[in-house]
């Protein structure tokens, strides 16, 4: 966190970063007429007047482009595609004088000769995606772009780490520009460009059908999205080729899973990482950490994690403590695990050019450090510049080298052997302060993993490769247990290392409103685990912010509350006992719904579709549902609609079609319209679709103490329908050896009975014993309930918890328990007695 840039200083590095594109006859030279054409096995080379362009289909429903204005192609990244062999084509190639067809089951890519222009169709002829008819592809000098055409229906979504509306088309404000350069933009606002993450990929959808685009280059990049012209879409690059991945669906979902088999998908995340983080800057000293540790259990606030930002290290040094703040680490973070807290710490990539410094040391005797364009050292002023004992420029190792990485990596062992427990990577975008830049100049050299180049190609994915360095350390260090790392800056592919957080946020409501689309447009661009600073970094937020952030939080992926060093205190229980007892049952019912949230996430670490997505990932046919980013969903079953404005006394919720059930009361309400709800400080509106099942847990203060806990099964009745529920060890890779447990739920209602199944557990993981609960929401009454076809005793709720085996109606539900098995069983509610639609 460098101290906030002026805000006139970060308009001239947005202007330095972003030149909208001119048209094509300002200098641009097109790519032209096709000359010849070379077939290859799945695909076709065009040898035009301006370059050579390669269409290569990688499966039937991902088709590479690839335009090098050269005449020779340049070396593919090998940073952001793990995956370019997604399965068997099927390609057919036919041609005439004038144009080429490439065909697979699922599309046809036409490419007319004069001039080259490409366009997508789907099997049944309807066009998904096609060049402007007069720009198409084009370069000059070496930046390379393409114009494409933009019909009146399409949204526009995605583009990672961005501000603004969810739909990235934003027609009522002229378009989009956007630019891909990874800046350290602290204190920004909903019109700040380029932040920390650059995702250039890109999604459409149109009357319910996507399709996706993928600019497979970390150059600076850009993006216009309607603004130079609301009929074009157009993006392209300052260097290197224009390597782009048309993506089919039919439906979103199916983008994403295809992206993210080809970018990488998230690694499971401990188990811990999914609870509730409370951080600061200025957690020193040792006694500050514990005392908020301390507070936090005595006021039986649930918490997992805590974090230390910069000032545990000597004078800014990583892998350094400062014996002064912190006499004892291992001792305090033993003292602290035993109170069922993990700690994580700070570590940032600028090491102080200090001989001596043991870091420095081995850096320079191993050639690990970036070097200027002359074979020099590259020094420059970041926060070991600023230590009080001995002010130092810093180095900057060279992550793009295999061998940096694996030196830096095992420097994580001396924390891990003193108990900490996840990494947390900032300043690696790279932030430098120098002037205007922010940032290492162009001509700074990198390895390049034996291919050099400079800091124009490695920008980009600085902080990705610094967070693979952290997770591939951990990695070899703890070779069975899952890492957890937190970067600030990434590129496409950096799911696979680091969960990412929003940065330097700002404590007011406009950033609280703000977090959502961001968030859920970082999921649609392959990050599934994301989070913003509950209660804004930059400044203080008023009770009642702090409450409704949190809140939301509950909802976030990674959820943690985080400040400056100049706020005040910013903990649960600061801002008076009333807002205590909100944000205590806020941070309660993400425990409450932890075996919900751990299923959701393992479910995205196998698919990539993110956990916190629009309402449009699951109503892509609902077009009010496409421009909607003020509620989300929470997997494909809770519906979220957060209070996103001061001294609300309602809130309006949109209800696609279908029954939903209000999960604060259990009622059951109809969907396809938008309803006005009633809020109070502690009650913010959440909806759960027809057909649901979510699993529940009591309070528990911690994830150590959820074994043996019994899990509710809360049933959401409808005509029929599915779930599942994900369960293993919550920390080690065991689950990866098939020692994990899945188990699959469904529901059928007819009349009046209801019948609930739940298949046998697949896999190998078998957890403490436990009690099941179902819980059959809205149904008010029945006459009897069966497990198996025998009758279970019917008690009164009082009895119930003592039962061994029994179901009763309590708090307006039918509840039936058992104690929990591997094997396959069945529940028979007849004479069910359910509550009307509201």
């Amino acid at each position: 966190m460098e101290p906030a840039m002026p805000r006139v200083f970060v308009w001239i590095l947005v202007s330095l970063l972003f030149v909208p594109a001119p048209p094509a006859r300002a200098g641009w030279r097109s790519v032209g007429n096709v000359v010849s054409i070379e077939q290859e096995r799945n695909g076709v080379v065009l040898h035009a007047d301006g370059g050579i362009v390669a269409v290569t289909a990688l499966s039937p429903e991902v088709i590479r482009v690839r335009y090098a204005p050269s005449g020779s192609f340049g070396r593919a990244d090998p940073w952001a595609v793990v995956d370019r062999a997604l399965g068997d084509p099927q390609v057919s190639v036919d041609s005439d004088a004038t144009h080429v067809d490439l065909g697979t089951p699922a599309l046809r890519v036409r490419i007319e000769r004069e001039p080259l222009r490409i366009a997508f169709y789907d099997k049944d002829g309807r066009v998904l995606d096609a060049d402007d008819a007069e720009q198409g592809m084009a370069h000059a000098g070496a930046t390379v772009r393409v114009w494409k055409q933009l019909g009146d229906a399409d949204h526009v979504y995605g583009f990672g780490e961005k501000t603004g509306r969810l739909d990235k088309r934003a027609q009522n404000l002229g378009g989009m520009h956007y630019a891909m350069w990874n800046s350290d933009s602290g204190n920004y606002d909903g019109a700040t460009d380029p932040l920390y993450v650059s995702v250039p990929f890109y999604l459409v959808l149109r009357d319910g059908r996507a399709h996706g685009i993928f600019l497979d280059n970390t150059y600076r990049s850009s993006f216009d999205v309607g603004r130079d012209d609301p009929h074009r879409l157009a993006f392209g690059a300052t260097g290197g080729d224009l390597d782009y991945y048309f993506i089919a669906g039919p439906d979103p979902k199916a983008v994403i899973e295809r992206y993210t088999a080809l970018t990488g998908r998230m690694p499971l995340p401990p188990r811990w990482a999914l609870g509730y983080h409370q951080s600061r800057w200025g957690y020193f000293p040792e006694l500050r950490l514990r005392t908020v540790a301390d507070t936090l259990r005595v006021k039986r606030i649930p918490a997992d994690t805590l974090w230390l930002d910069i000032d545990y290290q000597q004078d800014y040094k990583p892998f350094t403590w400062d014996r002064t703040r912190f006499p004892d680490p291992r001792r305090m973070l033993d003292d602290l695990r035993k109170q069922g807290f993990h700690v994580v710490t700070i570590v940032d990539p600028h090491p102080p050019a200090e001989r001596g410094y043991r870091i420095f040391d081995e850096g320079i005797a191993g050639k690990h450090f970036v070097r200027n364009a002359d074979g020099s050292l590259f020094t420059g002023p970041v926060w070991p510049s600023l230590s009080t004992h001995d002010p130092q420029p810093s180095a900057f190792p060279d992550f793009t080298r295999a061998a940096t990485r694996a030196w830096w990596g095992k420097h994580y062992g001396a924390l891990l052997d003193a108990g900490v427990a996840g990494i947390w990577n900032d300043m690696d975008e790279p932030a430098v302060w120098l002037r205007p830049a922010g940032t290492m100049p162009d001509d700074v050299r990198f390895d390049g993993d034996g291919h050099p180049t400079d800091h124009r190609e490695v920008h980009n994915v600085y902080g990705m490769l610094y967070s693979r360095a952290t997770f591939e350390g951990l990695s070899k260090l703890r070779p069975d247990t899952r890492p957890f790392v937190l970067t600030r800056a990434s590129f496409a592919g950096g799911q696979r290392y680091a969960a990412v957080w929003t940065g330097d946020n700002t404590a007011d409501w406009p950033a609280l409103r703000q977090s959502l689309p961001m968030l859920m447009n970082l999921g649609l661009s392959g990050f599934p685990f994301v989070g913003a600073d509950i209660g804004g970094f930059v400044g203080y937020p008023s009770p009642e912010l702090f409450t409704r952030w949190l809140q939301l939080g509950v909802f976030y992926p990674f959820m943690r509350a985080h400040t400056d060093i100049s706020t005040p205190d910013q903990d649960p229980w600061s801002f008076g006992a009333r807002h205590e007892v909100y944000n205590r049952h806020a941070i309660e019912l993400r425990y409450r719904l932890l075996p919900t949230l751990y299923t959701v996430m393992e479910h995205a670490s196998r698919s990539g579709v993110p956990a916190l997505r629009p309402l449009f990932l699951e109503f892509p046919l609902d077009a009010q549902t496409y421009a909607l980013d003020d509620e989300a969903m929470f997997g494909r079953d809770l519906l979220i609609a957060p209070v996103l404005y001061p001294d609300a006394a309602t809130r309006r919720v949109y209800l696609p079609a279908g029954d939903w059930y209000d999960f604060r009361s259990g009622a059951r309400v109809a969907g396809g319209a938008a309803i006005e709800v009633p809020v109070t400080l502690d009650d913010p509106p959440v909806y759960v679709r027809a057909g649901a099942f979510l699993f529940l847990q009591p309070v528990v203060q911690h994830t150590g103490e959820m074994a043996g806990q019994p899990l509710t099964v809360q049933v959401y009745p409808a005509a029929a329908s599915d779930g599942a529920l994900y369960e293993d060890d919550g920390g080690s890779l065991a689950y990866t050896r098939g020692v994990y447990a899945r188990r699959a739920f469904h529901q059928q209602r007819s009349g009046d009975a209801i019948t609930v199944g739940a298949d046998a557990v697949e896999g190998r993981y078998r957890g403490a014993p436990r009690d099941l609960v179902f819980r059959l929401v809205g149904t008010r009454d029945a006459r009897a309930v069966a497990l198996d076809g025998t009758p279970l005793p019917r008690v009164a709720p009082e009895q119930f918890d003592r039962a061994d085996a029994a179901w009763t109606v309590r708090d307006g539900a039918v509840e039936a328990k058992l104690r929990d098995r591997p094997a396959a069983l069945r529940l028979e509610v007849s004479g069910a007695v359910q509550d009307d639609v509201r």
